[in-house]
């Protein structure tokens, strides 16, 4: 099936080049950028220790042992290759308030006093990479950045209810795309345990393997009705809304156009 949608447009006659050239300079020249931006570099990750609380809950039997020999050497080639970057703050993927408890378990681990615990496990990316990377460059302390959606925080009756109420709301394409996506989910376990960390890191963020993670949200859109557009709602309200928050945490951290940041999610 082929559909158009259809825009209306107003066509108006068009200036000459010359006259309309030197109003475009002006405008490009209002964003143009006369020193340098802050550079920020973003690590896509997986949970080093198994995925449990996303889409996917990995099995058991193709979890990664990050505390192995092998996969510790394959962290220290990948901190390598990061601390090209020269972070100056490390952004992480942990809720703001709990700052003061990273912090603190950090500055012991600094001094080789912490070896994990329930909420910062030795074998997370968080201790595995944000820690070792911070010390390596001396950073006192990292910033969390994560956030929560608005729909969750905010309206918990429309994330349940009226999710409820289309969850079997019957349409091929519901059953084809689970489908796929749930091979998709199986094929990422099987190739992250069969991969190095670095060839799997550079997979995580490809461009294909974003868009991938993005249609997987984007094929909820269609639950509901024209009346009740649950999908879409849901959409941006919990995908993108998470998002933006995120970001503008980030944002948040710069306090000089000099100034560099890893933010490892």
């Amino acid at each position: 099936m082929r559909v158009i949608y259809l825009l209306g447009a107003f066509l108006w006659p068009f200036a000459s080049l010359a006259q309309t050239n030197p109003i475009r300079k002006q405008i490009d020249a209002l964003f143009r950028q006369a020193s340098a931006k802050p550079q920020v570099l973003l690590l896509g990750t997986f949970h080093f220790a198994g995925e449990q609380v996303d889409v996917n809950t990995t099995s058991a039997d193709l979890r990664v042992n990050m505390l192995s020999p092998s996969r510790q050497a394959q962290i220290a080639e990948v901190l390598d290759h990061i601390a090209r970057f020269k972070p100056t703050k490390i952004a992480v993927e942990a809720a703001p308030n709990a700052k003061k408890y990273i912090d603190s378990v950090y500055r012991a681990y600094r001094k080789g006093h912490f070896q994990g615990d329930k909420r910062v496990r030795m074998d997370d990316e968080l201790y595995q990479i944000g820690f070792k990377l911070a010390d390596r460059f001396g950073h006192s302390e990292l910033f969390p950045i994560d956030a929560q959606p608005f729909r969750i925080r905010f309206s918990p009756a429309d994330s349940l209810i009226m999710f409820t109420k289309y969850d079997q709301q019957t349409d091929t394409s519901f059953a084809y795309w689970d489908k796929q996506y749930s091979a998709y989910s199986r094929l990422q376990d099987l190739l992250k345990y069969n991969s190095t960390l670095g060839e799997y890191l550079r997979f995580l963020n490809e461009e294909a393997t974003h868009a991938r993670s993005i249609g997987r949200w984007l094929v909820t859109t269609k639950r509901g009705t024209n009346r009740e557009p649950i999908g879409a709602d849901g959409f941006i309200s919990r995908y993108y809304n998470r998002n933006l928050r995120i970001y503008s945490n980030l944002q948040r951290l710069v306090t000089s156009l000099g100034w560099s940041s890893l933010a490892a999610h």
